[in-house]
């Protein structure tokens, strides 16, 4: 894929120092609890799937089995995939911090499949206005971003992924704005007999929930993006943000042991 082809002069639209400066943020023990806890989390979404497509609560089905060994294996090969990661580039804090971004956009793509689906097939409006907001916004990530991509790599400008969904073509507005405001419109009109305020600003937000977290997916693979070709490119842009060895690679890594060795000789 072009995508993942980029010489170094085009890969400088992706990669700049709100990157490098993440990826440099030092981090503590905290993350494995905390991406231990999502990961527990989004177990119980996905255990729980099921149970919403046959249209019962918690409280419908008191029997219902929350063990479910593959899944339960699934996490937990994942989790110590990432600890082994952790543990192989512990002295590289760059790449340490990177798998842990990683994880999170697997964690987080995983969680926005799990509430897509089960908003969708609640079986009511509500539903068929999710699945409509979530297929669209996928279409509309599909049909903007790589167009933009292909215009920062061409013009030698910095890629934006926020600034990347606007879009100039009238068009890609029109099928984005007027999805929405269908969307609000359709719900409010199949909750227009009540009176409930609060219900119906949860009718309006809910459908929209799955779109958010693909958005929100899109933002975080950007920086996987962009932390890939900073290790792609690695020794060029630690020349060109203006990096010591010691200070880019880790103090204990091999590459800033290399960098010793070739200054000695």
């Amino acid at each position: 894929m072009k995508l993942f082809n980029y010489s170094f002069e085009q890969s400088q639209s992706f990669v700049n120092e709100d990157i490098v400066n993440k990826l440099n943020q030092k981090g503590n023990w905290k993350r494995y609890i905390g991406l231990l806890i999502t990961s527990v989390v989004l177990y119980f979404f996905l255990v729980a799937i099921p149970m919403f497509i046959s249209g019962h609560t918690v409280d419908q089905a008191p029997n219902y089995r929350w063990l479910q060994w593959p899944a339960i294996f699934l996490f937990l090969i994942m989790y110590l995939v990432y600890l082994f990661f952790s543990i192989k580039y512990r002295n590289s804090p760059m790449k340490l911090k990177f798998c842990t971004y990683f994880y999170m956009v697997i964690l987080l793509s995983m969680f926005t499949v799990c509430s897509g689906i089960m908003m969708m097939t609640r079986r009511n409006m509500a539903s068929i206005v999710a699945g409509v907001m979530f297929g669209l916004a996928i279409f509309y990530l599909v049909r903007t971003v790589p167009r933009k991509m292909k215009e920062a790599v061409c013009n030698r400008t910095e890629f934006s992924p926020m600034s990347s969904i606007l879009t100039d073509r009238i068009s890609d507005g029109l099928i984005f704005l007027g999805g929405t405001g269908i969307t609000a419109g359709l719900v409010l009109f199949d909750r227009s007999t009540g009176s409930n305020t609060r219900g119906g600003i949860d009718a309006v937000l809910m459908p929209l929930m799955p779109a958010i977290f693909v958005f929100a997916t899109y933002v975080f693979s950007i920086d996987l993006l962009r932390g890939y070709y900073l290790f792609k490119y690695s020794e060029e842009y630690r020349e060109q943000f203006g990096y010591s060895s010691k200070a880019w690679y880790g103090e204990k890594s091999k590459e800033y042991r290399q960098s010793l060795n070739k200054e000695t000789i």
